[in-house]
């Protein structure tokens, strides 16, 4: 099964792709407007480095050295290093992870849907017309809309399957190598359109200015929940952004040669993901300034402000298609990786073709992706801790499930398998001493601190 790697910039541009999604283009732009701009990207940059960067090495270390699924990783290290009981890693690491990629692949396809169905309303000019004032009502008809929300969404997730059916180097990389040029090409275009918008000053002042308020700095004082939230918010998008804690990036370490070095894959990645998250930024936010509205708007940043801007500008038309499109490609990059570490597990554990195993990752996505639909649609009036199906897959698998597997990553190789990893890393880079006291305290304190925290405040709230 594992006859197939990637090529070194197959893998960057594979994994890049699998960050590079709606977590940056639908979900860090809004973020950024509901915490101050620079006062969240300061935050965001610096939970990159301490505890994202280490648990990114960490987690693709771990797949090239094990040349497994993500749930037999830990069980193949653990016999390497002498230790017998492994169930207790391959349950918080792996099937933790494995109930995570399940909840997003079940709702991941409705946004997606979402995306489709916006890009072909820009498409027919359908968009152009629909007035401010219906907006926000033609997205809350396509949320209770289910066979809109059901067509949309089936014909992403069958498109996916084709890709992954296709195989590693002929589906996976050949897409990725093709669709990420094509999608950086088109983040220049539109984020260079959107900064010289008339009144785009006003957001761009917006994305540098400092306000020490979101940090909890305020008038009558310093109010640590205010700091804990902001952190926990840019911590829950580095996870949902970079795939951390999903089992995607371990999968894909599973194809990266020996060679390769780690180190310079992992730095370009970031360097890409972090790129089109700021871009997107740039894109969304001073575009809506220019418009005057409010950037703090949230999730319907995307759908229900946005095309406002493309309304009022010249050839509206022609930037709301780029910019779904650019949307859409991003997402499917995303639905390639986490359809592909299901299809790695199933191959893996069942002993299956690859495609079997997308036909059974397939009818799991549909019943999946039919349960939250019908459940957000309102189809089927279930409720679970006050949630809908999709609010609460959404809640679980980014807040707990992608938390519990890092920490038991962060564990794993920091306490335990720290030799085979540091080995493994070392076959195609220099680790030096000054690294190795980086990786041993953020592994063993700040990610489990990080992580720790995000967990104990989700409970709270």
């Amino acid at each position: 099964m594992k006859n197939e790697n990637f090529s070194k910039w197959g893998f960057i541009l594979v994994a890049a792709g699998s960050a590079v999604g709606l977590g940056n283009i639908w979900r860090f732009p809004y973020l950024c407007g509901q915490y101050g701009g620079l006062s969240f990207i300061l935050v965001y940059l610096l939970v990159l480095f301490l505890i994202c960067n280490p648990l990114m090495v960490a987690e693709i270390a771990l797949g090239r050295a094990s040349h497994s699924n993500f749930v037999d990783a830990y069980k193949v290290i653990a016999h390497k290093v002498g230790l017998r009981r492994t169930w207790f890693w391959s349950l918080f690491g792996g099937w933790s992870a494995f109930i995570g990629v399940t909840m997003i692949i079940s709702f991941y396809f409705l946004v997606a849907g979402w995306v489709l169905y916006y890009f072909f309303e820009a498409v027919s000019g359908k968009l152009m017309v629909i007035t401010q004032e219906n907006l926000a009502t033609e997205f809350s008809s396509l949320t209770h809309n289910f066979s809109m929300q059901y067509s949309c969404g089936l014909i992403f997730l069958f498109a996916t399957a084709l890709v992954v059916v296709a195989g590693v180097k002929q589906g996976i990389e050949k897409t990725g190598l093709y669709l990420m040029p094509i999608l950086f090409v088109m983040f220049l275009v539109l984020s260079f359109r959107a900064v010289t918008l008339e009144g785009a000053n006003i957001g761009v002042d917006f994305l540098l200015h400092l306000d020490k308020r979101y940090w909890g700095v305020t008038e009558n004082g310093f109010d640590w929940r205010i700091l804990f939230d902001i952190i926990t918010a840019a911590l829950g998008q580095a996870f949902i952004s970079l795939s951390l804690g999903f089992g995607v990036l371990l999968v894909y370490g599973s194809y990266l040669s020996p060679k390769d070095n780690l180190f310079a894959a992992v730095r370009r990645v970031e360097i890409f993901d972090t790129l089109a998250a700021l871009l997107s930024a740039v894109i969304i936010i001073p575009a809506i300034f220019a418009a005057g509205l409010s950037a703090d708007s949230g999730p319907g940043l995307t759908f229900i402000s946005l095309p406002i801007v493309f309304q009022q500008l010249a050839g509206g038309k022609i930037w709301a298609i780029c910019f779904y499109l650019l949307l859409m490609l991003a997402t499917i990059t995303s639905t390639i990786s986490v359809f592909e570490a299901l299809t790695n597990l199933f191959m893996d554990k069942l002993k299956l073709k690859r495609f079997g195993a997308v036909l059974m990752v397939l009818l799991i996505s549909i019943i999946g992706v039919t349960m939250v639909t019908a459940s957000f649609s309102g189809v089927w009036n279930i409720k679970i801790l006050g949630r809908d199906i999709f609010t609460l897959f959404d809640w679980l698998s980014s807040t707990y499930f992608a938390a519990i597997t890092s920490l038991t990553t962060a564990l794993f190789v920091g306490y335990i398998a720290m030799k085979p990893i540091i080995h493994n890393i070392r076959r195609s880079a220099i680790v030096t001493e000054n690294f190795m006291r980086y990786f041993l305290v953020a592994l063993r304190v700040f990610a489990p601190f990080g992580l720790g925290l995000l967990l104990v405040l989700a409970f709270y709230k």
